[in-house]
């Protein structure tokens, strides 16, 4: 039993960190019905700048991660800027913003890469001391990363459900144009949609690369971000969430249970199996095309 618990809190701890990129990914789609291919990048850039924060300046950990979100959203609107806005207004198709998001997310990855180099990083200040509870022993960094991801998220939630600026962006993802019509200023909106993805996948680059490396290949785990968004349903943000804590938890009980060599296939599996039985994800409502 004590075992099963453990592998439970550490499924938890993982689908956190999930659940900071899964929503970003779902909150982008439900307001321009695109996947933000960039968002690897985004990650990467909120990790190194968290990680330099540390060593070069010796900022303590909370600090870091608040410097990582300031600039992470600079990069994340400056990409929106560039990148997307041009395409939006033309309104050009969702296949052209995916194209463009992987070419701003291939143009980052690069830059960090020759500007650090691809060498692995450990941040030096997070300590391996763990809290017991009840013989279930949870890293302190596990710890807060589970709390700091929930706290976030909550966040979010209060930002978008009893704010005016919540207000626009929902009034946004139910149709740009007339809400644009009804006096919405569509840029202001994107400027904060993707802002906010920022600042989640800063959050999340910082906690993959405290718990495991700092490198700049580390943005492929939103691949299994973007698995857990579609397992709860594209679009939806609170089956972003749902979708990466039963990702995470199966995994590890995979992982602790039969081996790691299946870690991946099984991720995969339940992508294709809840897609058969639900096609629009566990939470996901049905969508049709914007105009």
């Amino acid at each position: 039993m004590i075992l099963f618990m453990q592998q439970l809190v550490n499924g938890l701890s993982i689908g956190a960190v999930y659940a900071l990129l899964a929503v970003g990914y779902a909150l982008v789609y439900s307001v321009y019905n695109f996947t933000n291919w960039a968002f690897d990048a985004f990650m990467v850039v909120g990790a190194f700048a968290a990680y330099y924060c540390i060593t070069l300046f010796g900022l303590p950990l909370p600090v870091a991660i608040g410097l990582a979100m300031l600039v992470t959203a600079g990069v994340a609107v400056s990409v929106e800027v560039g990148a997307y806005r041009p395409l939006r207004v033309r309104q050009a198709p969702r296949l052209f913003m995916m194209i463009s998001a992987m070419g701003a997310s291939m143009a980052i990855v690069n830059i960090v890469n020759l500007a650090f180099g691809g060498s692995f990083r450990k941040f030096p200040e997070i300590s391996s001391a763990s809290v017991e509870l009840g013989g279930v022993y949870i890293g302190r960094m596990d710890l807060f990363a589970i709390v700091f991801s929930f706290v976030s998220l909550s966040a979010l939630w209060l930002l978008l459900g009893k704010t005016r600026i919540g207000l626009g962006i929902r009034a946004s993802a139910i149709d740009t144009v007339t809400a644009g019509l009804m006096g919405i200023n569509n840029n202001s909106v994107a400027i904060i949609v993707f802002g906010v993805s920022g600042v989640l996948s800063a959050i999340a680059g910082v906690f993959f690369g405290a718990k495991y490396a700092v490198y700049p290949y580390l943005g492929l785990v939103t691949t299994k971000a973007m698995i857990a968004s579609i397992i709860g349903g594209i679009g939806s943000l609170p089956g972003a969430v749902v979708g990466s804590l039963l990702l995470g938890v199966i995994e590890t009980f995979v992982s602790a249970y039969i081996s790691s060599v299946y870690r991946d296939l099984i991720s995969f599996t339940i992508l294709v199996l809840v897609l058969l039985f639900f096609p629009n994800g566990i939470m996901g409502a049905k969508t049709v095309d914007k105009l």
